[in-house]
């Protein structure tokens, strides 16, 4: 297993990132990068402190900036990759149209990704039919969340 993923997540410090607190979706938009995962798999330790040292390096970048600015990753299941992007917010409003939890460390998100056997995509033997009685209503919450690693870069 190769250490390219973590220094591919490094390389999101390079990035040019706009911010934006007029149109925070828009911006954060602009900032997303994804990074897919070896088909051998990936080393978490490497990729951990590669996040880690990500929040670090853009905190000293954007030291002086005003107003909140977060930078986060999560494992996008659906798509099968590592996503991380930055925001003119605090953790707590990123703009995510799910429910999600923000963490301190990395771990939660690596595991969701090292727990996924096939990346990106939904074996036919994990689907199942629904039936109509079955299908959330508007007013039901739905109680997964989803872990986010997210460092707020400003004071």
């Amino acid at each position: 297993m190769s250490d390219g993923l973590a220094q591919s997540v490094l390389s999101f410090v390079d990035e040019e990132l706009i911010l934006n607190r007029g149109n925070v979706n828009a911006a954060a938009r602009s900032n997303l990068v994804a990074f897919a995962v070896d088909a051998e798999g990936f080393d978490v330790r490497p990729v951990e402190r590669a996040l880690v040292a990500v929040g670090e390096r853009l905190g000293a970048r954007f030291v002086n900036a005003v107003g909140p600015v977060t930078v986060y990753a999560w494992y996008d299941e659906q798509a099968g990759r590592l996503r991380c992007s930055v925001a003119s917010v605090e953790p707590d409003d990123l703009p995510f149209g799910g429910r999600f939890r923000c963490v301190d460390d990395p771990a939660p998100v690596l595991a969701l990704m090292a727990a996924d056997v096939h990346p990106g995509v939904v074996p036919w033997a994990d689907l199942r039919e629904v039936s109509a009685e079955e299908v959330a209503g508007p007013d039901e919450q739905v109680e997964y969340s989803f872990p986010v690693f997210a460092v707020k870069l400003t004071r």
